[in-house]
Protein backbone atom coordinates (compact mmCIF):
# COMPACT_ATOMS: atom_id res chain seq x y z
CA UNK A 1 0.00 0.00 0.00
CA UNK A 2 1.22 3.97 -1.20
CA UNK A 3 0.23 7.23 -0.56
CA UNK A 4 1.22 7.67 -3.88
CA UNK A 5 -1.84 7.63 -5.86
CA UNK A 6 -1.85 5.73 -8.98
CA UNK A 7 -4.03 6.96 -11.22
CA UNK A 8 -4.16 10.19 -13.55
CA UNK A 9 -7.17 11.91 -11.57
CA UNK A 10 -5.18 11.61 -8.59
CA UNK A 11 -1.70 12.20 -9.24
CA UNK A 12 -2.48 15.79 -10.98
CA UNK A 13 -5.36 16.45 -8.04
CA UNK A 14 -2.35 15.69 -5.71
CA UNK A 15 0.53 17.81 -8.20
CA UNK A 16 -1.96 20.97 -7.93
CA UNK A 17 -2.92 20.78 -4.18
CA UNK A 18 1.17 20.46 -3.55
CA UNK A 19 1.84 23.26 -6.10
CA UNK A 20 -0.66 25.32 -4.24
CA UNK A 21 0.29 24.70 -0.84
CA UNK A 22 4.04 25.45 -2.12
CA UNK A 23 3.42 28.96 -3.49
CA UNK A 24 1.24 29.66 -0.64
CA UNK A 25 4.17 29.11 1.63
CA UNK A 26 6.90 30.34 -0.08
CA UNK A 27 4.41 33.70 -0.65
CA UNK A 28 3.73 33.17 3.25
CA UNK A 29 7.36 33.86 3.48
CA UNK A 30 8.26 36.63 1.01
CA UNK A 31 5.62 38.55 2.54
CA UNK A 32 5.86 37.80 5.94
CA UNK A 33 10.31 38.78 6.11
CA UNK A 34 10.01 41.93 3.41
CA UNK A 35 6.49 43.52 4.23
CA UNK A 36 4.80 41.94 7.21
CA UNK A 37 8.43 41.80 9.51
CA UNK A 38 8.98 45.93 8.95
CA UNK A 39 5.60 47.15 9.42
CA UNK A 40 5.59 45.20 12.94
CA UNK A 41 8.90 46.48 13.53
CA UNK A 42 7.52 49.86 12.83
CA UNK A 43 4.35 49.46 14.71
CA UNK A 44 6.11 48.73 17.50
CA UNK A 45 8.01 51.42 17.24
CA UNK A 46 4.94 53.76 17.14
CA UNK A 47 3.53 52.63 20.33
CA UNK A 48 6.71 52.20 22.17
CA UNK A 49 6.72 56.41 21.19
CA UNK A 50 3.50 56.63 22.04
CA UNK A 51 3.63 55.32 25.51
CA UNK A 52 7.00 57.16 26.42
CA UNK A 53 5.09 60.64 25.23
CA UNK A 54 2.44 59.85 27.32
CA UNK A 55 4.77 59.23 30.28
CA UNK A 56 6.48 62.47 29.63
CA UNK A 57 3.63 64.37 29.30
CA UNK A 58 2.40 62.84 33.12
CA UNK A 59 6.47 63.64 34.09
CA UNK A 60 5.88 67.96 33.36
CA UNK A 61 2.38 68.34 34.41
CA UNK A 62 1.75 69.35 37.94
CA UNK A 63 -1.09 67.26 39.97
CA UNK A 64 -3.78 69.80 39.27
CA UNK A 65 -3.18 68.98 35.13
CA UNK A 66 -2.45 65.62 35.64
CA UNK A 67 -5.70 64.95 37.28
CA UNK A 68 -7.82 66.98 34.42
CA UNK A 69 -5.31 65.37 31.57
CA UNK A 70 -6.02 61.73 32.95
CA UNK A 71 -9.78 62.91 32.88
CA UNK A 72 -9.77 63.47 29.70
CA UNK A 73 -7.47 61.46 28.21
CA UNK A 74 -8.20 60.07 24.96
CA UNK A 75 -6.41 58.49 22.24
CA UNK A 76 -7.09 56.25 19.08
CA UNK A 77 -6.83 53.32 21.02
CA UNK A 78 -9.58 54.05 22.55
CA UNK A 79 -7.77 53.33 26.16
CA UNK A 80 -7.78 54.80 29.35
CA UNK A 81 -5.37 55.78 32.37
CA UNK A 82 -6.16 54.62 35.72
CA UNK A 83 -4.26 55.79 39.15
CA UNK A 84 -3.51 52.19 40.23
CA UNK A 85 -3.93 48.62 39.02
CA UNK A 86 -7.66 47.12 39.72
CA UNK A 87 -6.89 44.46 42.45
CA UNK A 88 -9.93 42.76 41.59
CA UNK A 89 -8.24 41.86 37.95
CA UNK A 90 -5.76 39.51 37.67
CA UNK A 91 -3.00 39.45 34.77
CA UNK A 92 -0.28 37.72 34.08
CA UNK A 93 2.92 38.29 31.73
CA UNK A 94 2.21 38.11 27.82
CA UNK A 95 3.54 34.99 26.00
CA UNK A 96 7.01 34.89 25.00
CA UNK A 97 7.87 36.04 21.54
CA UNK A 98 4.25 37.92 21.15
CA UNK A 99 4.18 41.51 20.22
CA UNK A 100 3.34 42.36 23.38
CA UNK A 101 6.48 40.94 24.87
CA UNK A 102 8.73 42.65 21.85
CA UNK A 103 6.88 46.21 22.97
CA UNK A 104 7.43 45.27 26.81
CA UNK A 105 11.54 44.80 25.78
CA UNK A 106 11.09 48.45 23.97
CA UNK A 107 9.00 50.09 27.06
CA UNK A 108 11.63 48.68 28.91
CA UNK A 109 14.47 50.50 26.93
CA UNK A 110 13.01 53.71 26.16
CA UNK A 111 11.71 54.30 29.77
CA UNK A 112 12.46 52.21 32.81
CA UNK A 113 13.82 48.94 33.20
CA UNK A 114 10.60 48.13 35.34
CA UNK A 115 8.17 48.91 32.85
CA UNK A 116 5.69 46.00 32.33
CA UNK A 117 2.65 44.70 30.47
CA UNK A 118 -0.03 42.58 32.18
CA UNK A 119 -2.25 40.78 30.26
CA UNK A 120 -5.97 40.57 31.59
CA UNK A 121 -7.19 36.63 32.20
CA UNK A 122 -11.15 37.66 31.57
CA UNK A 123 -12.24 35.73 28.19
CA UNK A 124 -15.04 38.00 27.59
CA UNK A 125 -12.84 41.33 27.40
CA UNK A 126 -9.32 40.15 27.59
CA UNK A 127 -7.44 43.91 28.23
CA UNK A 128 -4.36 44.80 28.94
CA UNK A 129 -2.38 47.35 31.31
CA UNK A 130 1.18 48.91 30.52
CA UNK A 131 2.90 50.47 33.52
CA UNK A 132 3.41 54.38 33.14
CA UNK A 133 6.56 54.58 35.32
CA UNK A 134 6.99 58.54 36.06
CA UNK A 135 9.00 59.98 39.02
CA UNK A 136 6.29 61.03 40.80
CA UNK A 137 4.05 57.53 40.97
CA UNK A 138 3.24 54.65 38.83
CA UNK A 139 0.40 54.77 36.61
CA UNK A 140 -0.97 51.93 34.11
CA UNK A 141 -2.62 52.62 30.76
CA UNK A 142 -5.15 50.53 30.29
CA UNK A 143 -6.58 49.42 26.74
CA UNK A 144 -8.36 46.36 24.68
CA UNK A 145 -6.10 43.50 23.78
CA UNK A 146 -7.24 43.35 20.27
CA UNK A 147 -6.12 46.91 19.51
CA UNK A 148 -3.17 46.18 20.60
CA UNK A 149 -2.36 42.64 20.14
CA UNK A 150 -4.75 41.39 17.49
CA UNK A 151 -5.05 37.57 16.21
CA UNK A 152 -5.43 35.94 13.21
CA UNK A 153 -9.30 36.51 12.65
CA UNK A 154 -11.22 33.23 12.91
CA UNK A 155 -13.82 34.08 10.53
CA UNK A 156 -10.80 34.86 7.79
CA UNK A 157 -9.54 31.14 8.60
CA UNK A 158 -12.93 29.58 8.13
CA UNK A 159 -12.74 31.10 4.49
CA UNK A 160 -9.81 30.23 3.64
CA UNK A 161 -10.28 26.68 4.52
CA UNK A 162 -13.83 27.06 2.71
CA UNK A 163 -11.56 28.56 -0.35
CA UNK A 164 -9.09 25.53 -0.44
CA UNK A 165 -12.25 23.11 -0.44
CA UNK A 166 -13.88 24.51 -3.31
CA UNK A 167 -10.82 24.34 -5.20
CA UNK A 168 -9.61 20.81 -4.39
CA UNK A 169 -13.06 20.02 -5.56
CA UNK A 170 -13.31 22.18 -8.76
CA UNK A 171 -10.28 20.86 -9.95
CA UNK A 172 -11.09 17.21 -9.33
CA UNK A 173 -14.31 17.76 -11.24
CA UNK A 174 -12.28 19.60 -14.62
CA UNK A 175 -9.27 16.83 -14.03
CA UNK A 176 -12.15 13.92 -13.72
CA UNK A 177 -14.16 15.47 -16.79
CA UNK A 178 -10.72 15.20 -18.81
CA UNK A 179 -9.96 11.98 -17.75
CA UNK A 180 -13.22 10.38 -18.34
CA UNK A 181 -12.60 10.00 -22.62
CA UNK A 182 -9.50 8.00 -21.09
CA UNK A 183 -11.36 5.58 -18.31
CA UNK A 184 -13.64 4.94 -21.65
CA UNK A 185 -10.44 4.00 -24.02
CA UNK A 186 -8.93 1.88 -20.89
CA UNK A 187 -12.57 -0.17 -20.70
CA UNK A 188 -12.04 -0.70 -24.36
CA UNK A 189 -8.70 -2.09 -24.49
CA UNK A 190 -9.39 -4.32 -21.58
CA UNK A 191 -12.53 -5.82 -23.86
CA UNK A 192 -10.52 -5.96 -26.47
CA UNK A 193 -7.69 -8.27 -24.17
CA UNK A 194 -10.44 -10.25 -23.22
CA UNK A 195 -11.58 -11.25 -26.87
CA UNK A 196 -14.62 -9.34 -26.97
CA UNK A 197 -15.31 -6.57 -29.82
CA UNK A 198 -15.95 -3.67 -27.90
CA UNK A 199 -18.39 -0.40 -28.94
CA UNK A 200 -16.00 2.72 -30.65
CA UNK A 201 -15.38 5.23 -28.16
CA UNK A 202 -16.56 8.56 -28.33
CA UNK A 203 -14.55 10.92 -30.58
CA UNK A 204 -16.15 14.72 -28.76
CA UNK A 205 -15.34 16.28 -26.36
CA UNK A 206 -12.03 16.49 -23.75
CA UNK A 207 -8.41 18.25 -25.01
CA UNK A 208 -7.46 17.93 -28.70
CA UNK A 209 -5.10 15.21 -27.78
CA UNK A 210 -7.42 12.70 -26.14
CA UNK A 211 -9.84 13.29 -29.33
CA UNK A 212 -7.20 12.51 -31.62
CA UNK A 213 -6.40 9.22 -29.19
CA UNK A 214 -10.01 8.25 -29.21
CA UNK A 215 -9.89 8.67 -33.29
CA UNK A 216 -6.92 6.62 -33.57
CA UNK A 217 -7.64 3.91 -31.55
CA UNK A 218 -11.51 3.67 -33.17
CA UNK A 219 -9.29 3.70 -36.52
CA UNK A 220 -7.50 0.46 -34.86
CA UNK A 221 -10.22 -1.19 -33.95
CA UNK A 222 -12.35 -1.19 -37.17
CA UNK A 223 -9.13 -2.39 -38.81
CA UNK A 224 -8.87 -5.15 -36.09
CA UNK A 225 -12.35 -5.90 -37.37
CA UNK A 226 -12.09 -6.16 -40.74
CA UNK A 227 -8.86 -8.05 -40.32
CA UNK A 228 -11.19 -10.38 -38.09
CA UNK A 229 -13.55 -10.29 -40.53
CA UNK A 230 -11.17 -11.60 -43.45
CA UNK A 231 -9.70 -14.26 -41.27
CA UNK A 232 -13.13 -15.67 -40.41
CA UNK A 233 -14.09 -15.75 -44.07
CA UNK A 234 -10.84 -17.00 -45.54
CA UNK A 235 -10.60 -19.82 -43.08
CA UNK A 236 -14.21 -20.52 -43.71
CA UNK A 237 -13.53 -20.94 -47.49
CA UNK A 238 -10.25 -22.95 -46.66
CA UNK A 239 -12.53 -25.58 -44.34
CA UNK A 240 -15.44 -25.56 -47.28
CA UNK A 241 -12.36 -26.22 -50.18
CA UNK A 242 -10.60 -28.99 -47.96
CA UNK A 243 -13.53 -30.57 -46.41
CA UNK A 244 -15.26 -31.55 -49.95
CA UNK A 245 -12.04 -33.35 -51.47
CA UNK A 246 -11.36 -34.83 -47.99
CA UNK A 247 -14.74 -36.26 -47.90
CA UNK A 248 -14.24 -37.77 -51.14
CA UNK A 249 -11.28 -39.28 -50.12
CA UNK A 250 -12.58 -40.90 -46.97
CA UNK A 251 -15.32 -42.05 -49.01
CA UNK A 252 -12.78 -44.04 -51.82
CA UNK A 253 -11.03 -45.12 -48.68
CA UNK A 254 -14.17 -46.92 -47.06
CA UNK A 255 -14.55 -48.69 -50.12
CA UNK A 256 -11.81 -50.13 -50.76
CA UNK A 257 -11.60 -53.82 -50.63
CA UNK A 258 -11.04 -55.04 -47.01
CA UNK A 259 -7.58 -56.93 -47.61
CA UNK A 260 -6.46 -53.47 -48.06
CA UNK A 261 -8.07 -51.60 -44.92
CA UNK A 262 -5.45 -52.26 -42.70
CA UNK A 263 -2.58 -50.99 -44.73
CA UNK A 264 -5.06 -47.96 -45.32
CA UNK A 265 -5.88 -47.45 -41.82
CA UNK A 266 -2.55 -44.79 -41.23
CA UNK A 267 -4.33 -42.80 -44.19
CA UNK A 268 -7.94 -42.75 -42.36
CA UNK A 269 -6.24 -41.12 -39.94
CA UNK A 270 -4.78 -38.55 -41.12
CA UNK A 271 -7.55 -37.84 -42.97
CA UNK A 272 -9.10 -36.98 -39.38
CA UNK A 273 -6.43 -35.61 -38.25
CA UNK A 274 -6.49 -33.01 -41.40
CA UNK A 275 -10.30 -32.81 -40.09
CA UNK A 276 -9.44 -31.72 -36.67
CA UNK A 277 -6.62 -29.37 -37.65
CA UNK A 278 -9.40 -27.77 -39.97
CA UNK A 279 -11.87 -27.63 -36.62
CA UNK A 280 -9.80 -25.72 -34.74
CA UNK A 281 -8.70 -23.38 -37.28
CA UNK A 282 -12.24 -22.17 -37.57
CA UNK A 283 -12.35 -22.55 -33.32
CA UNK A 284 -9.82 -19.88 -33.32
CA UNK A 285 -11.29 -17.61 -36.08
CA UNK A 286 -14.39 -16.88 -34.14
CA UNK A 287 -14.88 -13.67 -32.50
CA UNK A 288 -17.48 -14.90 -29.65
CA UNK A 289 -18.28 -18.41 -28.43
CA UNK A 290 -21.19 -20.29 -30.47
CA UNK A 291 -23.67 -19.32 -27.95
CA UNK A 292 -24.61 -16.18 -25.92
CA UNK A 293 -23.14 -17.12 -21.90
CA UNK A 294 -25.82 -18.55 -19.76
CA UNK A 295 -26.43 -19.92 -16.37
CA UNK A 296 -24.52 -23.58 -16.45
CA UNK A 297 -22.84 -26.14 -14.15
CA UNK A 298 -19.10 -26.64 -14.83
CA UNK A 299 -19.54 -30.05 -13.01
CA UNK A 300 -22.13 -30.75 -15.97
CA UNK A 301 -19.90 -30.01 -18.55
CA UNK A 302 -16.88 -32.20 -17.15
CA UNK A 303 -19.70 -35.03 -17.45
CA UNK A 304 -20.91 -34.53 -21.12
CA UNK A 305 -17.04 -35.35 -21.87
CA UNK A 306 -16.32 -37.98 -19.39
CA UNK A 307 -18.88 -40.22 -21.65
CA UNK A 308 -17.09 -39.13 -24.32
CA UNK A 309 -13.36 -39.89 -23.17
CA UNK A 310 -14.84 -43.59 -21.94
CA UNK A 311 -16.29 -44.15 -25.58
CA UNK A 312 -12.42 -43.27 -26.54
CA UNK A 313 -10.91 -45.06 -23.92
CA UNK A 314 -8.92 -42.13 -22.11
CA UNK A 315 -7.35 -43.06 -19.09
CA UNK A 316 -8.63 -40.24 -16.95
CA UNK A 317 -9.44 -39.63 -13.77
CA UNK A 318 -12.45 -37.50 -12.22
CA UNK A 319 -12.32 -35.13 -9.02
CA UNK A 320 -15.49 -33.53 -9.13
CA UNK A 321 -16.40 -31.24 -5.80
CA UNK A 322 -19.73 -29.07 -5.66
CA UNK A 323 -20.11 -26.11 -7.78
CA UNK A 324 -22.36 -23.56 -8.45
CA UNK A 325 -23.93 -22.53 -11.53
CA UNK A 326 -22.09 -19.57 -13.07
CA UNK A 327 -21.96 -17.87 -16.74
CA UNK A 328 -20.44 -19.69 -19.17
CA UNK A 329 -20.70 -21.06 -22.39
CA UNK A 330 -21.14 -24.83 -22.42
CA UNK A 331 -20.25 -25.79 -25.89
CA UNK A 332 -16.68 -23.58 -25.66
CA UNK A 333 -16.08 -25.18 -21.98
CA UNK A 334 -16.12 -28.17 -23.56
CA UNK A 335 -13.98 -27.62 -26.11
CA UNK A 336 -11.92 -26.22 -23.82
CA UNK A 337 -12.02 -29.78 -21.61
CA UNK A 338 -11.22 -31.58 -24.81
CA UNK A 339 -8.24 -29.44 -26.27
CA UNK A 340 -6.69 -29.98 -22.91
CA UNK A 341 -7.08 -33.80 -22.46
CA UNK A 342 -6.05 -34.00 -25.84
CA UNK A 343 -2.95 -32.38 -25.03
CA UNK A 344 -2.52 -34.10 -22.08
CA UNK A 345 -2.75 -37.04 -24.19
CA UNK A 346 -0.43 -36.03 -26.82
CA UNK A 347 2.41 -34.22 -24.30
CA UNK A 348 1.63 -35.70 -21.16
CA UNK A 349 1.65 -39.33 -19.40
CA UNK A 350 -1.33 -40.66 -17.66
CA UNK A 351 -2.74 -40.46 -14.87
CA UNK A 352 -4.69 -37.87 -16.37
CA UNK A 353 -7.06 -35.85 -13.41
CA UNK A 354 -9.83 -33.70 -14.23
CA UNK A 355 -10.56 -31.91 -11.09
CA UNK A 356 -13.37 -29.24 -10.00
CA UNK A 357 -13.42 -26.86 -6.58
CA UNK A 358 -14.97 -23.87 -5.52
CA UNK A 359 -13.27 -20.87 -4.01
CA UNK A 360 -15.16 -17.31 -2.57
CA UNK A 361 -14.58 -15.75 -5.74
CA UNK A 362 -14.02 -18.53 -8.80
CA UNK A 363 -14.75 -21.73 -9.65
CA UNK A 364 -11.41 -24.02 -10.48
CA UNK A 365 -11.39 -26.34 -13.52
CA UNK A 366 -7.80 -28.51 -13.69
CA UNK A 367 -6.50 -30.63 -15.80
CA UNK A 368 -3.42 -32.42 -14.63
CA UNK A 369 -1.09 -34.96 -16.02
CA UNK A 370 2.37 -36.62 -14.84
CA UNK A 371 4.69 -35.61 -17.97
CA UNK A 372 7.74 -33.66 -18.49
CA UNK A 373 6.04 -30.30 -18.11
CA UNK A 374 6.46 -27.61 -19.56
CA UNK A 375 9.25 -25.46 -18.58
CA UNK A 376 8.22 -21.80 -16.95
CA UNK A 377 9.97 -19.51 -19.58
CA UNK A 378 8.16 -21.53 -22.41
CA UNK A 379 4.66 -21.25 -20.60
CA UNK A 380 3.57 -17.93 -22.56
CA UNK A 381 4.97 -18.45 -25.67
CA UNK A 382 3.36 -21.93 -26.13
CA UNK A 383 -0.10 -19.70 -25.50
CA UNK A 384 0.61 -18.31 -28.34
CA UNK A 385 -1.62 -18.86 -31.61
CA UNK A 386 0.22 -21.23 -34.30
CA UNK A 387 3.26 -22.21 -31.38
CA UNK A 388 4.61 -25.72 -30.54
CA UNK A 389 7.62 -26.71 -28.51
CA UNK A 390 10.67 -27.64 -30.32
CA UNK A 391 10.67 -31.24 -29.10
CA UNK A 392 6.75 -32.26 -30.55
CA UNK A 393 7.33 -30.71 -33.78
CA UNK A 394 8.09 -33.99 -35.45
CA UNK A 395 6.42 -36.43 -33.18
CA UNK A 396 2.90 -35.68 -32.20
CA UNK A 397 0.65 -33.46 -35.23
CA UNK A 398 -1.06 -30.28 -34.42
CA UNK A 399 -0.93 -26.93 -35.63
CA UNK A 400 -0.01 -25.42 -32.14
CA UNK A 401 -3.92 -23.51 -31.90
CA UNK A 402 -5.01 -26.18 -28.99
CA UNK A 403 -3.85 -23.49 -26.00
CA UNK A 404 -4.23 -20.68 -28.49
CA UNK A 405 -8.23 -21.72 -28.47
CA UNK A 406 -8.39 -22.43 -24.63
CA UNK A 407 -6.92 -18.64 -23.51
CA UNK A 408 -9.41 -17.22 -26.02
CA UNK A 409 -12.50 -18.88 -24.61
CA UNK A 410 -11.26 -18.45 -21.11
CA UNK A 411 -10.48 -14.77 -21.57
CA UNK A 412 -14.33 -13.85 -23.20
CA UNK A 413 -15.81 -15.46 -20.16
CA UNK A 414 -13.09 -13.04 -18.10
CA UNK A 415 -11.45 -16.09 -16.27
CA UNK A 416 -7.70 -17.26 -16.35
CA UNK A 417 -5.56 -19.99 -17.76
CA UNK A 418 -2.50 -21.02 -16.31
CA UNK A 419 0.21 -23.46 -16.92
CA UNK A 420 1.59 -25.04 -13.35
CA UNK A 421 4.40 -27.37 -12.63
CA UNK A 422 3.24 -30.24 -9.83
CA UNK A 423 4.68 -31.37 -6.98
CA UNK A 424 6.25 -34.61 -7.84
CA UNK A 425 6.54 -34.25 -11.84
CA UNK A 426 3.99 -33.13 -14.55
CA UNK A 427 1.52 -30.46 -15.67
CA UNK A 428 -1.24 -28.37 -14.35
CA UNK A 429 -3.96 -27.19 -16.75
CA UNK A 430 -5.58 -24.48 -14.23
CA UNK A 431 -8.69 -22.66 -15.24
CA UNK A 432 -10.19 -20.01 -13.32
CA UNK A 433 -13.91 -18.58 -13.95
CA UNK A 434 -15.12 -15.64 -11.75
CA UNK A 435 -18.25 -16.53 -9.97
CA UNK A 436 -21.75 -14.61 -11.00
CA UNK A 437 -23.02 -12.68 -8.39
CA UNK A 438 -26.46 -13.10 -9.85
CA UNK A 439 -26.21 -16.73 -10.09
CA UNK A 440 -28.85 -19.05 -8.23
CA UNK A 441 -27.87 -20.28 -4.69
CA UNK A 442 -28.80 -23.94 -6.03
CA UNK A 443 -25.41 -26.19 -6.26
CA UNK A 444 -25.92 -29.68 -7.51
CA UNK A 445 -24.19 -32.55 -5.90
CA UNK A 446 -22.08 -34.28 -8.32
CA UNK A 447 -21.35 -38.26 -7.74
CA UNK A 448 -17.55 -38.25 -8.27
CA UNK A 449 -16.66 -41.46 -10.50
CA UNK A 450 -13.77 -43.68 -9.79
CA UNK A 451 -11.23 -44.10 -12.55
CA UNK A 452 -12.62 -44.49 -16.28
Amino acid sequence: MTLFPRSLLGRTVLVIILTVILTQLATTFVIRQFYVRPLLERALDDRANHIQTIVATLALLSDEQRALFIRDFVDSEGAKILPALPNAQAGSPPDPDSRLSHLEERLRRLISPASQILVSDRSDAPEIWISLETPNREYWYATQRQRFDSGFPVKWGIMLVLVIFVSVVVVYWGVRRINKPLRALTRAAHSIAEGQTPALVAESGGPKEIRSLSLAFNTMQKALREFESNRTIMLAGVSHDLRTPLSRLRLALEMLPPPDSITLEPMVQDLEEIDRIINQFLDFARDNPHHWLNFGNVNEVVRVNQERFLARNYPVTFELRDTPDILINERAIERVVTNLVENALRYGAPPITIRTETFPDHVRLSVLDRGEGIPPHEVMRLIQPFTRRESSRSGHPGAGLGLAIVDRVIRMHHGTFKLLPRQGGGLEARIELPLSPEAPSRVEAVEVPKNS
